[in-house]
């Protein structure tokens, strides 16, 4: 499968200002984009993924030129000094915790790309795409209990609706109303299911996205608990980053991004944090015209005071 390629993946090493010997903390590693960048400036990097298929991508396409220590961290009791790039298995929420319980140094730089890569769109198992009739799981990490298919088939019509405004879904009460009544003769089961569903709630509406777009990512959203953790690691940033350093965050959605910008202005107003983008960067249009699934990317960057 085709390696998934990152947003600014050439312009954040400057953005965050990286150096040789600095430590990058890559919260989202995915198929290794931004590691491997900043591995081959020279730094030593620390890279997090809740998705055993992704670390194992991300393995194979480096191999041969970067190897790294998986560490786990119910096992390891400190960092072996000579690592390169370490990989820890674990959500980025308890990046904060793992520093001080692995004897970790604090970071001099920090990204986090919020986006769903290709990949793992594209792996049938993981119930991801609207374009592919697969069962309804999104579970990013295999580990958590509740698949998309629990939420559909046991939430209530006003629970569903919450969960669906998630991703800005203008339709998300018919949707919720139509999700109802369909199993009320048959439980949801399949993405192609939902798919069609969504868009024959959706006939007259004009978008130049798919119709189901956004309830697939308000439901991803949900089974991952992606604003929770999120939430849970931008304020678990001053235990992770030395003064000085920079914290960079990809959203790709209107909430997320909203998230971001609130607590970096709480930071900043604080005194804890510098915003260093009152305005998202976003990408070029060069980048666009590569990759025209990056173009909603929003970075916003601040520095630990």
């Amino acid at each position: 499968m085709k390696r998934h390629q990152p947003v600014f993946a050439d312009s954040f090493i400057s953005f965050l200002n990286l150096k040789p010997d600095h430590w990058f903390y890559d919260l989202t590693l995915g198929d290794g984009g931004h590691t491997e960048k900043a591995l081959d400036t020279g730094c030593r990097v620390v890279s997090f993924d809740i998705d055993p298929d992704s670390i194992a991508r991300a393995i194979d396409f480096l191999k041969g030129k970067y190897q790294p220590l998986l560490l786990n961290p119910s096992l390891a009791p400190s960092l072996p000094q000579d690592a390169r790039w370490i990989i820890i298995k674990e959500n980025f929420a308890r990046a904060g915790g793992l520093i001080s319980d692995l004897k970790l140094p604090l970071a001099d730089a920090l990204l986090a790309d919020l986006g769903t890569s290709q990949s793992q769109i594209l792996n049938e198992s993981k119930g991801l795409s609207f374009q592919l009739d697969a069962p309804l799981d999104m579970r990013l990490d295999p580990a958590l209990s509740v698949t998309a298919k629990d939420l559909l088939n046991a939430l209530s019509e006003k629970e569903l609706d919450k969960l669906l405004n998630l991703g800005d879904e203008e339709k998300a009460r018919s949707i919720a109303k139509a999700i109802v009544s369909f199993r009320k003769s048959q439980p949801l089961t399949t993405t192609g299911q939902l798919a069609d569903l969504v868009a024959r709630v959706k006939t007259k509406t004009y978008s130049k996205i798919h119709p189901a777009t956004k309830t697939f990512m308000a439901l991803r959203m949900a089974v991952n608990l992606e604003r929770e953790n999120l939430t849970e690691m931008l304020e678990s940033l001053g235990k992770i980053l030395k003064p000085g350093a920079i914290a960079g965050v990809i959203s790709f959605h209107s909430a997320e991004d909203r998230l971001v910008k609130n607590y970096f202005r709480a930071f900043n107003k604080e005194g804890s944090f510098r915003v260093i983008t009152e305005k998202p960067i976003k990408p070029s249009k060069d980048e666009i015209s590569i990759n025209p699934k990056i173009r909603s990317a929003k970075l916003r960057l601040a520095q630990k005071v």
